[in-house]
């Protein structure tokens, strides 16, 4: 029973983790410009339908990784307090540090832009020019937050297959 529930959290830290850093990339590569590529009329509603499920979508199978890895090291803790110093633990620690880096760009700057710019957008549709400049500024921060996630997403991958394959 012990091992089927040791290989049901890793199966649903891999999932959370594939869906995390996937979502990611979709968003940025795929949702931000084809949102900016609509007229702005039609761009505002888009924007309120799309970007508050997307934000609460990417924090819960944040939250599912990062929760599935904290219970990982309480169903299998000999693994990694045993080979401590080593590649695997070494490649866990800093997968883990980079995820929790990762979660609080997600819950603090991304989070708020996005909420902020759910406010200014209509102002802009509306043709309030300050809003418009602000909607810009609003976007190349979220562009570029959403790059650096990316990025740390890269990295942890990186690091869950050194450790995988250590």
């Amino acid at each position: 029973m012990e091992e089927l529930a040791r290989i049901v959290v890793q199966w649903a830290h891999v999932l959370g983790g594939v869906l995390w850093i996937g979502g990611g990339f979709y968003t940025i590569l795929v949702q931000l410009p084809a949102l900016a590529a609509m007229p702005m009329p039609a761009r505002g509603p888009a924007l309120a339908a799309l970007g508050p499920r997307q934000v609460r979508y990417v924090m819960r199978v944040a939250e599912l990784t990062i929760a599935t890895g904290i219970l990982q090291v309480f169903i299998n803790p000999h693994r990694l307090l045993s080979d401590l110093g080593a590649r695997w633990s070494i490649a866990i620690v800093l997968g883990a540090v980079m995820a929790f880096i990762a979660y609080g760009l997600l819950r603090g700057p991304l989070r708020a832009s996005i909420e902020r710019l759910l406010v200014t957008a209509p102002l802009a549709a509306g043709g309030d020019s300050a809003a418009t400049a602000q909607v810009a500024v609003l976007r190349e921060r979220i562009r570029r937050i959403g790059y650096a996630q990316m990025a740390l997403g890269t990295l942890i991958l990186a690091a869950m297959v050194t450790a995988r394959f250590s």
